[in-house]
Parts: structure tokens; sequence; C-alpha cells
């Protein structure tokens, strides 16, 4: 089971997505407070909640007051959905089940539930009015967290097949090729990490495996801040590899040693800068090349590719933030 939170200004679009019955064999299976006579009716009735004063007789204006949530299944819970009505029934009671959880009241929120039938899983869709039926303003703080808790608790108690982190009954082929490309990065780097005794060995068995290992530092003090990963031009930061910090330095870290921070700041205005790159106050470097400075031995230096340099460069002060959070692959909570 996944829940996919996305908030949106505008009812209309949502409400068309969700219920479009050409496309997505679409049909409602639960609802609260929203006259189902078309699509335009639904919005309509959210779009005038938005105007609900609170027991204050106050109307907040939200710039997202729209909630829309994908709910899918695994495959392999198909039999507890089938296509009658004890199939939705039973969809319907997890997506409310799943507000409840959230801290939001069911019968107190406007919404409507919409199953589809047009991929080979289990799905439906929940869009809600962060406006309550009181007017109050359903808070979305910390929403993430707070669904993924209420997700395994839901699989817990109608025993859902719960995914599995090592990402291997994810279907790479579905996935975009940004996510498909993390997904081989995140597999090679934890058998790396399992296999290698030094710094070393880990870069050896990554490069013998097409990854290249980056390491990024204050240019002024040249503390390490982050490692990134790159491989076929795309780059992530083991910060967003997942695993609770697994893939980060300061993990990797405590098995490797940490490395000799002080040859940064001496080595940063040499002539030869092959695989190195200043991003405001920060030294984007190769990590074969630092070896290769502090060793005088380590002598495999490739150079950077610089077309596929990625992320927001004038914003942040950490390397793992220069790299946006990209959507990552469909891991099953």
């Amino acid at each position: 089971m996944i829940c996919k939170i996305k908030s949106r200004a505008d009812f209309s679009g949502v409400v068309n997505y969700a219920n479009d019955i050409k496309a997505k064999s679409a049909r409602v299976i639960g609802s609260n407070r929203v006259l189902l006579v078309s699509n335009r009716t639904i919005a309509d009735s959210f779009e005038a909640q938005l105007r609900i004063p609170d027991s204050g007789g106050r109307v907040h204006h939200l710039s997202k007051p729209v909630k829309h949530i994908s709910i899918a299944f695994s495959p392999k819970d198909t039999g507890r959905f089938p296509d009658n009505e004890e199939g939705d029934r039973f969809m319907e009671q997890i997506a409310r089940e799943w507000m409840q959880e959230m801290g939001i009241d069911p019968d107190n929120t406007q919404y409507i539930i919409a199953r589809h039938f047009d991929k080979d899983h289990p799905h439906c869709h929940l869009v809600f009015n962060r406006i309550a039926n009181d007017g109050s303003v359903i808070s979305d703080k910390f929403e993430r967290r707070r669904n993924e808790e209420a997700c395994k608790r839901i699989k817990k108690w109608h025993g859902l097949t719960f995914g599995k982190s090592n990402s291997r009954e994810i279907n790479p082929d579905r996935l975009h090729r940004y996510d498909a490309v993390c997904l081989e990065i995140r597999d090679i780097v934890s058998s790396a990490i399992a296999r290698a005794a030094s710094w070393r060995e880990f870069d050896d068995i990554l490069h013998a495996d097409g990854i290249t290992l980056h390491l990024c530092a204050d240019k002024n003090t040249g503390r390490i801040r982050g490692l990134a990963f790159e491989k076929e031009g795309f780059r992530i930061s083991g910060s967003k590899l997942g695993s609770h910090g697994k893939f980060t330095y300061s993990n990797l870290a405590k098995k490797f040693e940490r490395l000799n921070e002080n040859h940064i700041l001496r080595q940063r205005n040499m002539p030869d800068s092959t695989g190195w790159v200043e991003v405001r106050n920060v030294v984007y470097i190769q990590f074969t090349r630092f070896i290769q400075r502090i060793a005088g031995q380590y002598v495999r230096a490739q150079g950077i590719n610089r077309e596929h340099e990625v992320g927001n460069r004038h914003r942040y002060d950490r390397i793992d933030d220069y790299i946006p959070e990209e959507q990552t692959s469909k891991i099953k909570l």
C-alpha cells in the first residue's frame, strides 16, 4: 500500500482526473458533502465550502486547499479488492481509516473517493478539502512522516502486503529513467558497502559498476558535507538514497573512517583541477581525484561531466541539498 500526497490550488482539474470515467474507468465509491451529479457540480461543491467561516467567524484563504491522495495496493492484494460492491466498500474503508490515522475526521471533511481500473494493481484517488465542514483548517504539518506511519498501521491491521525496501519487488520497467538509475545506484552502493573494507575499495567497486563517487566540501573550511553518486549522467546525494542515512558520508565514515579534510584547502587552487567544481561556498570533488592528490599514486582520474550538473545552485549550503529531492522510485512503505 502506497499513499502519495499532492497539494493543488484548483479543484476542477483534480476532480476531472480522479473521476475520469472514459480514460480511467473511474467510479466514485465514497463521498461526503458533495453533489455527485457531474464533475462540475463536485468541483463547485468543493469551491463553495472554501467560503464557510469557522466558529470564530473567520474565513480562511488557503493558497492550496486541495489535497489529492493516490492510494495504491500491491498486485498481491488484488484478490482483496474484487470489482464489486464488497471490494469498493473495503477500499473506501481503508481510505477513511487513512484519514483518521492522519488526524482527519472523515465525517467533518468534504471528500470524494474514486476507484480506477486502468492499472493491473488496485488503486483509488482521494480528494478532500482542507477547509473542514465546520470552517476550520485541516493541518498538513509533517504529513509525509504521518503518512508513512499511517500506511504501516493500516497494512498491519488488514494483513496487506508490505513492500521490501531493497527494491527487488519493484519493476524497473515502470519507472522513469531517473528513478530506474537511482534504483540501480542504490543496489550497487548497498552491495559495495557490504564488500568494501576501505574508501579505496569502495570507490573501486563503484567504478567497476559505472558509478562515480563525489565528495562535497566547504571551500572555506575544507569540511566534507556529503557524498553524491553519479551514473549515466544522473547524480543523486547519499541522503536521498533512503534507508535511514545508510548512504551518507557520516554513516560511511563510521565504517571506513573519516577522510583527511585538511588536504582539500591545500589542493583547491592547484593548476590541474580536473574533477573539481566550485559552487558558491562549496567545492564539489571527484573522489578519485581527491585520493590521487593525497596519496600521489591513485592515478585513475576521471573528468566530471558538467553537462549533467543538476539542482539549484544558489540557495543551499550543503551539497546534499543542491540535488533536488526527486520523486523517488515507487517503493512500497
